[in-house]
């Protein structure tokens, strides 16, 4: 079975293109998803968050969000503590993920599969990229950011040129009707 990655910053969609592989069957793994799971109801993952960033991290039990983002997004070495905390517990639950699946190939979607270091374990890489200000607008819109706090999230991460050039495919989600037509294209190729 192929290990396929779909990668690419806040914003850019790589939610919308995993639904669209899921729609023609694939399966589909939100690494983001996960661990915000388990951030929230894994106890031993929650005591190393507070030992690192201390008891605000968590209010009444529960992952204290705002109060993270602020400090892992403002400070490149508190992000790659967090992840370096988060990752390991994602990756277990992925390897059990994995093991029920029965699909050609699945998708391993994931906001930092290069900022990881991860890109050696998938067979191909998908990244997702969108006009800068329909980026903005979005997670303005979703996450109720500010736009400079958008911006400085968008400022941490890997640059789009660098994305690009490390993935085997891209996918401009500029268009969501092109979305489809791009999708089955890059399916037929993973398949082929």
């Amino acid at each position: 079975m192929k290990k396929v990655a779909v990668t690419g910053g806040i914003g850019t969609g790589k939610t919308t293109v995993s639904k669209l592989f899921e729609k023609i069957g694939i399966p589909v793994f939100n690494s983001d998803e996960i661990a915000k799971e388990l951030m929230h109801n894994d106890k031993q993952l929650q005591a190393e968050i507070i030992k690192v960033f201390g008891d605000e991290s968590y209010i009444n039990n529960e992952l204290n969000r705002a109060y993270l983002s602020d400090v892992v997004f403002n400070d490149e070495a508190l992000l790659d503590k967090i992840n370096s905390i988060v990752h390991p517990y994602v990756a277990k639950e992925f390897n059990q993920w994995l093991l029920n699946q029965k699909s050609d190939y699945i998708l391993y979607e994931s906001a930092i599969i290069f900022e990881n270091n991860s890109e050696d374990i998938f067979d191909k890489i998908i990244c997702v990229i969108a006009p800068e200000e329909d980026v903005i607008s979005r997670v303005m819109k979703r996450n109720n950011f500010s736009r400079n706090k958008v911006i400085s999230i968008i400022n941490n991460q890997l640059p789009d040129q660098i994305k690009r050039k490390k993935s085997d495919y891209i996918v401009e989600n500029i268009n969501k009707s092109d979305l489809t037509e791009k999708i089955m294209e890059i399916h037929n190729m993973i398949i082929g």
